[in-house]
């Protein structure tokens, strides 16, 4: 069974290209993927994935995620050999994608005023402006008309 499952955040905007002859759209990018653990010095490794997909979903890539995206990929390994020009035999793994789903929205074009994003990219779910600091006032008993 080949069958792999990713989620990790482009590292540059897909490139889409098409293969002569049949027009088909083929779109390649890198996935990074922090590893689970974390060394004794406090940071993680990350791993830097090769993506290409071909067809409809190609054109999604293209249209739809951009650098920074989260996205979940569903596919299976490729390796690719080849030969160099000087003979030297070279392989070249890869992740052939057949789903492709963006997994947070659009970042930094939020149209909700309460949301507003720190320098670190985590969104503050606090009201940007009109509420007191605790969002709330106390209301008397006798105020409420019913």
């Amino acid at each position: 069974m080949n069958h792999v499952v990713l989620i990790g955040r482009l590292i540059k905007d897909p490139e889409l290209r098409y293969i002569p002859g049949t027009g088909t759209p083929v779109a390649t990018f890198t996935l990074a993927i922090d590893r689970e653990y974390t060394k004794k010095d406090g940071t993680k490794e990350t791993d830097f994935i090769p993506i290409e997909v071909i067809g409809k979903s190609a054109e999604f890539c293209a249209n739809y995620i951009s650098k920074g995206r989260l996205v979940a990929i569903q596919g299976n390994l490729r390796v690719d050999r080849y030969q160099t020009q000087s003979g030297e035999n070279k392989t070249f793994t890869k992740v052939s994608a057949r789903n492709v789903q963006a997994l947070d929205s659009n970042r930094g074009k939020s149209e909700n005023p309460y949301v507003e994003s720190h320098q670190d990219g985590q969104p503050s779910f606090e009201p940007t402006q009109g509420l007191d600091p605790n969002g709330f006032q106390a209301i008397d008993d006798e105020d409420i008309p019913f």
